[in-house]
């Protein structure tokens, strides 16, 4: 059995365990410890200020370049446009501001927006693709001017009919009519897509606006392919196709990205990076005009093979 003296033995160890403890943290610990914690402290309050002063640096230096962009952009964009309808096809998450943005520039380059369309989730969501090569399907035996290759994909026929709604090979652009008016009201019900507004003319030239994209990684691919395939559909029935979108876009699988790296989309339809920047809208307006001379480019700052911005076309 366990003595009494062992008993007491134990307890007089655990007291002067805590006897010594608090004597080194009331005596010669205390000091270097206060001192270090003190220390850390004003490192991390430093190291924050320092973080605030570059954030402020670099949204004054960004204000600044949206302010000149602005100013200059007349100038840039004036004419190059002249009398182009221009169908905008707005894709989820694309901001509200950038979109009335680009309207606003393709104005001020000469030329309309007479079409605005607005994608819903379910147009490039992979899950809803027997919805699509369904309806597909059945609207493309309703146009008799609209013609596929039999073995045509599901989001291949689709775009060849969405583009029969909202575009033209004709400069000035063509009626929105009742071939036109019937697809689109097909795609509104199915919830694919919807006009914003009323359409005034099938546009000649086509911007497609990007969001970021899906944050998940799979979600993210699937949509981005169905894109880049509805894109190239619109670009054989158009004068010209042009994708833009923010950073995120061109990283990672995002649309712009996609684009790029398609080998036989790329070569016809020009891409956009940084359009969450008013100089990226200008830039994005600016590669319109060049699709419309029968030119393309791929134009940014994340693996832009193209440079920031087209070349003027008087040199």
């Amino acid at each position: 059995m366990i003595s009494f003296r062992y008993h007491i033995v134990s307890i007089v160890s655990v007291f002067l365990a805590l006897a010594i403890g608090v004597a080194l943290g009331g005596g010669p610990l205390r000091g270097e410890v206060d001192n270090t914690l003190v220390e850390q402290v004003e490192a991390d309050r430093r190291a924050k200020a320092d973080l605030r002063s570059q954030i402020g640096a670099l949204g004054a230096g960004n204000d600044f370049t949206d302010q000149f962009a602005t100013e200059v952009a007349p100038q840039l964009v004036g004419g190059a446009l002249e009398e182009r309808p221009v169908t905008l096809l707005v894709l989820p998450g694309a901001e509200e501001s950038v979109v009335t943005s680009l309207s606003d520039l393709v104005r001020a380059s000469g030329g309309s927006v007479t079409a605005t369309i607005r994608a819903g989730d379910a147009l490039i969501d992979v899950g809803n693709r027997q919805l699509v090569d369904q309806l597909g399907s059945q609207l493309l035996d309703g146009v008799r001017d609209v013609s596929v290759p039999e073995d045509a994909g599901t989001y291949e026929r689709l775009g060849a009919v969405l583009a029969r709604a909202v575009a033209t090979d004709e400069d000035g652009g063509a009626p929105v009519d009742d071939a036109a008016n019937s697809i689109l009201s097909g795609l509104s019900t199915a919830n694919l897509l919807s006009p914003a507004g009323d359409l005034d003319r099938r546009g000649s030239l086509i911007l497609v606006v990007s969001g970021d994209g899906p944050d998940d990684a799979s979600a993210r691919e699937g949509s981005s392919a169905i894109v880049s395939t509805l894109v190239a559909a619109l670009d054989a029935a158009t004068d010209g196709v042009v994708v833009a979108g923010p950073i995120a876009a061109a990283r990672g699988d995002g649309a712009v990205d996609v684009i790029r790296r398609e080998v036989v989309t790329a070569q016809e339809v020009s891409t956009v990076d940084t359009l969450d920047r008013v100089t990226g809208q200008v830039v994005a307006v600016m590669a319109l005009a060049e699709q419309a001379r029968g030119g393309v480019g791929h134009y940014g700052s994340v693996d832009a093979a193209d440079g920031v911005l087209p070349a003027d076309p008087g040199e």
